[in-house]
């Protein structure tokens, strides 16, 4: 009888400051209205510069906003000044080494898919 026991790696993934460090995603925003509905999307280049720091670009609009970023366990607090498209608290409801699920509300539910790049 053989048996095969597979661990995936990515279940042990913790995103953490020192892990999101040096790092390069591509983000999709997608926005909802109160009844859970998709109202629209964006999407930007985020790159976690430091264990504190980060900058977003958005290809379309030539715009290149820079934030700080903090880490407690399940959320992620940005703050980028009066550019809102990232800035608020993001709850990680979903994360492997190539990709994390972030959801926020602002009033209304907000999702956040960020896919590694570098």
């Amino acid at each position: 009888m053989l048996f095969a026991i597979s661990c995936d790696k990515d279940e042990t993934f913790d995103v953490t400051p020192q892990t999101l460090a040096q790092t390069v995603w591509n983000a999709e925003i997608e926005y909802f209205d109160e009844n859970g509905n998709a109202t629209g999307n964006n999407s930007c280049i985020v790159e976690f510069l430091s264990e504190t720091e980060g900058k977003y670009s958005v290809p379309d609009m030539n715009t290149v906003r820079r934030f700080t970023y903090e880490v407690d366990r399940a959320i992620i607090v940005i703050e980028s000044g009066s550019y809102t498209l990232l800035s608020g608290t993001w709850h990680i409801v979903g994360k492997s080494e190539q990709q994390i699920l972030l959801q926020g509300y602002g009033p209304n539910k907000v999702l956040i898919t960020l896919d590694r790049v570098l």
